[in-house]
């Protein structure tokens, strides 16, 4: 799937700009709510891969299994309104029982992995707790679509993942971590591909 993109250079990804870039995005949402009197925070369809319909059920970070959310969580937005980013929506109301559930959809804004977790404690019900897995799922790179396996020169995906060796380089080509990545989404949202490369999927 083709996105839409905000326009940046390389050296602004270089120098971190990205980051900046997805906070002044969700505070100027919140702002425009506001100035239209609606709720706080966006009720939107996502745009990317945390739709249930399409394979893979974005939940935040150190949730508990997908049974066990569904069922105990209060759709209270706590998590929602506690996320720095602002990377955390409400299901779409389309979605019947699922409506309102908080997803993520990293192809409008990533998980930045803050190393407070801010969305866990805030989190009452207990569907977010320290002691479920961090990873949210695994990201998996598409050879044919990467610009590293076409001959380009393209690290930036390695150079913007938040966690520590989640994404290296080798060969000049990136390679995925199983183990270690999150499915933040941080590399899904920066890579430069014209289809994007990178794909989020359940982790096994």
């Amino acid at each position: 799937m083709s996105k839409e993109k905000p326009n940046m250079s390389r050296r602004g990804l270089l120098r971190g700009d990205w980051i900046k870039q997805i906070r002044n995005r969700g505070a100027k949402e919140i702002e425009k709510e506001q100035a239209d009197q609606e709720p706080q925070f966006l009720l939107k369809k996502p745009e990317g891969q945390s739709r249930r319909n399409g394979g893979f059920v974005h939940r935040p970070p150190h949730a508990v299994p997908e049974s066990e959310f569904v069922v105990g969580c209060t759709k209270c937005d706590a998590c929602i309104e506690a996320c720095p980013p602002h990377a955390i929506f409400r299901t779409p109301e389309n979605e019947g029982i699922f409506a309102g559930l908080p997803i993520l959809d990293a192809d409008s804004q990533p998980c930045l992995m803050c190393d407070d977790m801010p969305c866990v404690p805030a989190c009452e019900a207990g569907v977010l707790r320290l002691d479920a897995p961090l990873a949210m799922g695994v990201a998996k790179i598409d050879s044919l679509a990467c610009l590293a396996f076409r001959g380009t020169v393209c690290t930036v995906c390695a150079e913007h993942c938040p966690v520590e060796d989640a994404i290296t380089m080798e060969a000049g080509r990136p390679k995925i971590n199983d183990d270690v990545c999150t499915a933040c989404g941080v590399c899904l949202y920066v890579c430069p591909a014209p289809d994007n490369a990178i794909h989020l999927i359940p982790k096994n």
